[in-house]
């Protein structure tokens, strides 16, 4: 089993903090979610009305912050930190910025990650008037968007879990079962479509009952350590139709198309461009509704962001589920997805393809 180590968080933290001084990030705060997981390992509810925090300085001093009856846990995490706790009668972020101004001032420039909720930001700019809020993503998106090869084990792993899960798909359909039945049966994280709704990318399982001639669309992931994989295949239960096959051939080729496109040095809309371009020379443009691929990780979408316009550059150890498809309203949808890692020279397929569901 693919583990992330005390090394790993230190790497992390390294990473994290030089990247804070390119950029001139004095403090980073952030609140439970991936980006903390990222750094601490630690796994907390992030609520409204009671502040838990993790403060990282760029001297690599790490603060953990929160309620008295959450200090046991604060304590758990594999890095050493400075455990601060206080009572819900207490000012909680004004405690967060005496800690702060202890170590950089009232003028710190501070690196609220992009996730925190917008009462928290009024907040904090409440208590700390002089300080400068500055964008946090080189020192958080874009740190986690190139992964170690330890980071990679566990993608590769939970990749190879889901793909086991949809080999046994075919097998475990019945008519007359539910999206909703099946998406049980399936397990795990997956979004199931039969029919007419495979022509909604994104609707969830719900009472549309498998008939014979259905697309089914199983969009699906596991997680290995926080780390998720993130691949759709599209069946046919019973005959495809002549429109079926040609439209599941367009978006085959489209797929290895952008799978070919993961190169470094390349713009991250490559992998759009690629796809769509198979998609629009067979005539069907109009019905390919989102962008090619994108970034994945503790998240199921993070950086890259695989669009067309995004002239960001691949880099190696960034992981990208490249993910065409088209969608005919009211009729049927296929789309493909897999998980692609950009190396030093290339690429290298991090969930097997295939096989191809039909005759």
């Amino acid at each position: 089993m693919p583990k992330i180590t005390l090394k790993e968080f230190e790497d992390r933290r390294g990473k994290i903090t030089s990247a804070m001084l390119q950029n001139r990030i004095d403090c980073l705060i952030l609140l439970p979610g991936t980006n903390f997981y990222y750094l601490t390992g630690l796994k907390f509810a992030r609520e409204r009305y009671r502040l838990l925090a993790a403060i990282l300085f760029s001297d690599s001093e790490l603060t953990i912050m929160g309620p008295s009856f959450e200090e046991t846990k604060m304590n758990t995490g594999l890095l050493e930190a400075q455990v601060h706790i206080w009572t819900d009668e207490e000012n909680q972020y004004r405690r967060v910025v005496e800690v702060i101004k202890s170590k950089c001032g009232p003028k710190a420039r501070v690196g609220l990650e992009m996730t925190i909720n917008y009462y928290h930001y009024l907040a904090f700019r409440a208590e700390l008037p002089g300080a400068e809020f500055v964008d946090p993503t080189p020192a958080t998106d874009e740190v986690r968007a190139l992964k170690s090869e330890a980071e990679i084990e566990c993608l590769r792993e939970a990749a190879a879990r889901t793909r086991a899960r949809m080999e046994k798909a075919p097998s475990q359909m019945q008519e007359g079962m539910t999206e909703a039945e099946f998406a049980e049966i399936f397990g795990g994280s997956a979004m199931v479509q039969f029919g007419p709704t495979t022509s909604l990318p994104n609707e969830t399982a719900g009472n549309r009952k498998l008939r014979s001639g259905d697309v089914v669309i199983i969009d699906a992931g596991d997680r290995v350590e926080g780390y998720r994989s993130d691949l759709t295949r599209t069946f046919f239960f019973g005959k495809p139709s002549k429109k079926m096959r040609e439209i599941y051939t367009i978006v085959n080729e489209a797929e290895l198309a952008a799978i070919e496109a993961v190169k470094p040095g390349e713009p991250a809309e490559t992998i759009d461009l690629a796809a769509r371009a198979v998609i629009e020379r067979a005539g069907y443009g109009d019905y390919f509704t989102h962008r090619g691929g994108h970034g994945l990780g503790l998240d199921f979408h993070e950086l890259p962001i695989c669009a067309t316009g995004n002239k960001n550059l691949l880099r190696p150890g960034m992981v990208i589920a490249c993910e065409p498809g088209i969608y005919v309203p009211g009729e049927f949808g296929v789309r493909l997805e897999d998980n692609v890692i950009v190396r030093e020279k290339g690429h290298e397929l991090l969930s097997e393809r295939g096989p191809l569901y039909f005759q």
